[in-house]
């Protein structure tokens, strides 16, 4: 090849080289690129898809990933005794609880708000002003005691239950559990501890259990009852002689009604106990079960009332002691029973039926035992007293208690019939009547 022709042939290979170099850079093919999501592991790594054509032409925010949505926040108005609060071991079965709830219902979270146990600034109270004044802030779920359901059912802000917790549950309930959940016949509160008045004797100065009126006339020791009122009203005591007796506190159209026979009967009972220096006139000074505990440990007392609270708690100090039902007029079986209960507020339906889900949770066998053995409160359900067992005694006792059992009366007008009666017991016991005049005087107090 000739000078020449060299030349030509790289000054054409130089403007094929300009050329290429002067190409728009669109039309060269794009180098695919790997987008790897922050954090991601090896064993769980993240690849972005592509857009689809139509994707890709809507812009970036058609391709974004959607919001997660948000948990449910149920609120719960409660006490610090029936919280993660409370003291001991009861408050971290309450939490433990809660924190199990959450991580199985993951949608949920349980905002826990406590209020004070009674009067004002208690759950009652807030539930009655908040529901007129600013009934937005109301929960979705409370703790009441048991005979505050009935003022919050009329006034319209607890959920009937039937329909919203499992059947199988309601069945499980102990039937004094289920009555003191009912107002007017429909169940609004699900009771998940109770407590019960029954009898211990020593066993030192009582040969054989009393079972009726007889059998407490004939001991030779004192026995002692609540008989000053509670909180002006009667106690449980002279109700369950009552209620025993047949005794009614309503007529069939609901208005107040006293059996007279059966309040002279009761009146006429204590007046010997009095006479034959059984029953010690100072019962009038008594308020509550646990004002006998000191004269019953110290052995000044042989048969005395109890509450299935206080005798779990301080049984282990006792020697010589066992227990049964309250002796009544011809050995019937009945009890009184109080405690606190779960009830539904909520007014939406979907926050209603994760009330509902929250109160079963809590109520499980496994929890209702567990609290129970934490509280020296009594369950509430079958199923929670078979986890108990039965090798001690007192369990299947107090079953039973719970089967006779019936809630304190709670309608308006029983506070004019409480405060009548607990002047009659007054007037017998201090020796102002006799029972026919008291038990007259109450009825004609309340007689239309």
């Amino acid at each position: 090849m000739t000078s020449r022709s060299r030349t030509m042939l790289i000054a054409g290979i130089l403007l094929l080289l300009l050329t290429v170099s002067c190409l728009p850079q669109a039309a060269l093919p794009a180098s695919p690129t790997l987008t790897v999501a922050p954090e991601a592991s090896v064993a769980a790594e993240a690849v972005t898809p592509s857009p689809s054509p139509a994707t890709a032409e809507a812009g970036p925010e058609a391709i974004s990933s959607p919001e997660p949505s948000l948990p449910v926040q149920i609120t719960l108005w409660t006490v610090e005794a029936v919280s993660a609060q409370a003291g001991g071991e009861a408050g971290q079965i309450f939490g433990r609880g809660l924190r199990a709830f959450e991580i199985n219902r993951s949608d949920v979270l349980v905002s826990v708000v406590l209020k004070n146990e009674s009067g004002k600034g208690s759950v009652l109270d807030y539930l009655r002003t908040a529901s007129q004044a600013a009934p937005d802030i109301l929960p979705d779920i409370v703790i009441l005691d048991t005979v505050d359901l009935a003022p919050v059912a009329r006034a319209g802000l607890a959920v009937p239950l039937d329909g919203l917790i499992s059947p199988p549950l309601i069945s499980d309930l102990l039937p004094g559990a289920r009555a003191a959940g009912t107002v007017d016949g429909q169940l609004v509160g699900i009771p998940f501890e109770m407590d019960v008045e029954h009898l211990i004797y020593n066993t030192n100065k009582v040969n054989a259990t009393p079972m009726d009126w007889t059998d407490i006339i004939s001991a030779s020791t004192p026995y002692v009852f609540p008989a000053k009122g509670r909180n002006g009203l009667v106690n449980d005591a002279f109700l369950i002689q009552y209620l025993a007796l047949g005794g009614r506190l309503q007529d069939e159209e609901g208005q107040p009604l006293i059996n007279e026979q059966a309040v002279q009967a009761v009146l006429a009972y204590y007046r010997q106990g009095v006479e034959e220096g059984i029953i010690p006139a100072d019962v009038l000074t008594i308020g509550t079960p646990s004002d006998i505990w000191p004269n019953y440990v110290s052995a000044q007392v042989g048969i005395a009332h109890v509450n299935s609270h206080r005798f779990l708690s301080d049984r282990s100090v006792l020697q010589s002691t066992q227990f049964a039902t309250i002796p009544t007029h011809d050995g019937t079986p009945l009890t009184i029973g109080r405690g606190r209960a779960l009830a539904v507020v909520a007014r939406d339906p979907n926050r209603r039926a994760i009330a509902a889900s929250l109160i079963e949770w809590l109520v499980a066998p496994d929890n209702n035992a567990a609290w129970s053995q934490a509280t020296s409160y009594l369950p509430t359900r079958y199923a929670a007293f078979n986890l108990i067992g039965d090798s001690d005694p007192y369990w299947p006792f107090l079953q039973r208690q719970l089967e006779v059992a019936v809630p304190p009366p709670s309608f308006p007008e029983y506070d004019q019939i409480g405060r009548v009666l607990q002047q009659a017991i007054i007037e017998v016991l201090s020796e102002g009547a006799t029972p026919e005049e008291a038990a007259a005087t109450a009825v004609d107090a309340i007689t239309p």
